[in-house]
């Protein structure tokens, strides 16, 4: 059994959007878990997310590997880029968002991997003492292959994610489709005593139904500032080391760094993890 945990590193996993905490809150917090980790810019005022993927390994039974998932996110307001050079953490946490769930992972063959998850959890905004509720289900399946001396996973994912106001008119939805491919170069580095493989990734998202990070349900606010998506790019690097740095159940297995782009939107991610 392990357990997945990421220490300071995470303060360089944040994502940002543009909020203001004083206005009518929109609720991207509740998607932190699943939009994925990063920094994220556009436009106003900043909101920091740092999402947190704990999970924890049940067991294992023939070709099916079964666990909990258990991804947390805290969010603070009035936290810049700039703040984190110079280690000036926030002075309270404005948003928390914590989805349980449960993920069945089956090797179908020695090259075809299927996974699966189901999550359901809450999230708060702690400032305007507003809750969600938040749903989220998806399938994977990940297909191990060689080119020449290049060691590559192709990865097929769909994904639903959804929020609804405890009390309060606010709800969204949306699906999403993910394909991309991590391929590793046939060079190994050492470092501190801890050898690693340099690796390239791509890989492109279509929602099914527009993501919108400006969607408070107020007539009072600004349409023209939303930004939505409905597709995005994205390419990076990573660095897999051939065994975990830190110790088994709080350490990472992977660091790099990725470029995400949408039209009115761009990111740039830290990535401690799989990145597709």
């Amino acid at each position: 059994m392990k357990l997945k945990l990421f220490t300071f590193f995470l303060f360089f996993v944040s994502t940002i959007f543009s909020v203001d905490a004083q206005e009518i809150e929109p609720v991207h917090y509740a998607y932190a878990n699943y939009l994925g980790s990063g920094i994220y810019r556009t436009t106003g005022q900043n909101a920091s997310l740092i999402s947190m993927p704990f999970s924890y390994e049940l067991g294992l039974k023939d070709k099916t590997s079964y666990g909990l998932r258990l991804p947390v996110s805290v969010g603070f307001f009035d936290f810049e880029l700039a703040d984190i050079p110079n280690l000036e953490l926030p002075d309270e946490v404005g948003t928390f968002t914590f989805t349980p769930g449960i993920a069945f992972n089956y090797q179908y063959s020695q090259d075809w991997l299927i996974e699966s998850y189901f999550d359901i959890g809450y999230g708060r905004n702690l400032t305007t003492d507003k809750g969600v509720t938040v749903l989220s289900t998806g399938v994977s399946a990940l297909y191990d292959f060689d080119i020449k001396r290049y060691d590559s996973i192709w990865a097929t994912r769909v994904y639903y994610a959804s929020y609804d106001g405890n009390g309060y008119d606010a709800n969204d939805s949306y699906a999403a489709l993910q394909i991309g491919i991590d391929t590793g170069l046939p060079l190994h580095y050492q470092i501190f005593g801890y050898q690693f493989q340099p690796r390239i990734f791509a890989t492109a998202f279509w929602y099914f139904s527009e993501v919108d990070f400006l969607t408070p349900r107020t007539q009072s606010f600004d349409e023209e500032k939303n930004v939505t998506l409905t597709n995005s790019l994205e390419f990076g690097f990573t660095l897999k080391f051939s065994k975990t740095i830190g110790y088994s159940w709080a350490g990472i297995d992977r660091l790099g760094l990725s470029y995400r782009y949408s039209k009115n939107f761009s990111a740039f991610r830290l990535l401690f993890s799989f990145p597709i």
